[in-house]
């Protein structure tokens, strides 16, 4: 193994590195997916499918037919989040960054498709997806549809992220709940405009809508046990008219915000009881409501003998192991892939002091591939031991 690391190292960063610079947003990761699909190929896979779900990659190593099937995941896409410029390896796109790490996951998958070339599995097919359109939760539920997954099947799914604020190169996994599900929902209210001379004569949104943004951000507190996470953000809220006149009142009006629950069931709990809220308020105030479900991530739960192997080849490493107590409250979409098959996600530190995901002065550390591989490394050689 650190052999193969000593060999391998310097061109896993500088393709990490062209990665970054590459960064596309979701549904649009299409130079990036060209770019792993001819990597892929010089490590000569058994298998190699392109456009799943989208511009989703996805390399096969192992005999057709092997006793189970272990598929590792990575994420192709980037965020909407300008690039630290000062970066010699600084985004081409300069209104997109990799500022979740996504870069630094395809490289494990990288460096564990270059060392699956030279350790072919013999009794297990070992896979690679790199998969379309994370952030915004499309992808996974296009991948689960594509008749290229559906013919594979992966018994078993692991995925790790990142995740600054812990020590560097510590495991963090737990069994059951690893993540929050979560949905975005957009609340349409319509009234009528009128003259501001004049507002009687209308119906504005205004006041029906800081009603509505009150019960949303309460809904949770008030409705859930303190056993059960539960949480309301809100995250926009606009009166709209066309162009801002200060002769007339908004006839329109918008309330945007997200639902989490450490548990799935909750979530679809709390959104017909938000839905409910609205439409009371939006009755009261005779105004008309639309409502809109926009980015759904359910419940990442992890399988307890995933979750017993990682956290052994962790020990066998010497890494610290943490167990959170509860799921975090972020979501990620992963968890669909549990609708097919045994996952297990789990986050690798990196670094206390790290700036946080989705900061604009957030870089993956290199350091971490060398530290994902011996984790992946050791998976597949508990599985075919």
């Amino acid at each position: 193994m650190d052999t193969f690391i000593d060999q391998h190292i310097s061109d896993l960063i500088s393709k990490r590195r062209r990665l970054h610079q590459l960064a596309e947003a979701s549904n649009k990761e299409e130079q990036t997916a060209a770019q792993i699909e001819e990597w892929l190929r010089e490590t000569g896979p058994d298998e190699l499918y392109t456009g799943v779900g989208g511009h989703g990659v996805i390399a096969v190593y192992g005999p057709e037919g092997a006793g189970s099937s272990l598929m590792f995941r990575a994420e192709l896409d980037a965020l909407p989040i300008p690039d630290s410029r000062e970066l010699e390896h600084a985004s081409e796109d300069p209104e997109t960054g990799h500022k979740c790490g996504h870069d630094g996951h395809m490289t494990h998958l990288l460096g564990l498709a270059r060392w699956l070339q030279e350790n072919r599995p013999q009794k297990n097919r070992v896979m690679l997806l790199f998969q379309p359109a994370e952030e915004t939760g499309e992808g996974a539920e296009r991948v689960l549809s594509d008749p290229v997954f559906k013919k594979l099947k992966p018994e078993r799914m692991v995925a790790l992220h990142n995740l600054p604020g812990y020590a560097k190169h510590s495991v963090i996994v737990k069994k059951g709940a690893f993540t929050s599900a979560s949905v975005g929902v957009k609340f349409h209210l319509e009234g009528e405009t009128s003259h501001a001379a004049h507002p009687e004569d209308g119906n504005s949104p205004a006041l029906a809508m800081a009603a509505l943004i009150n019960a949303l951000s309460a809904l949770a507190g008030n409705s859930f046990s303190e056993h059960t996470f539960a949480l309301v953000t809100i995250v926009h809220a606009r009166l709209r008219l066309g162009d801002i006149a200060f002769g007339t009142t908004p006839g329109r009006g918008v309330v945007m915000a997200t639902l989490r629950a450490a548990e799935t069931e909750v979530l679809e709990r709390m959104i017909p009881m938000a839905e409910k809220q609205a439409g009371g308020i939006c009755s009261a105030w005779d105004l008309e409501l639309e409502t809109e479900q926009t980015e759904y991530f359910q419940t990442t739960v992890n399988d307890d003998e995933l979750t017993d192997s990682i956290k052994r080849i962790a020990d066998e490493n010497g890494l610290d192991c943490i167990e959170p107590s509860y799921p975090f409250p972020w979501s990620e979409d992963f968890g669909r892939f549990s609708d097919a098959s045994r996952v297990m996600l789990f986050g690798l530190g990196a670094g206390k002091e790290h700036p946080q995901l989705h900061h604009r002065g957030y870089d993956y550390p290199d350091e971490l591939i060398v530290t994902a591989l011996r984790l992946f490394i050791g998976l597949i050689n508990e599985s075919e031991g």
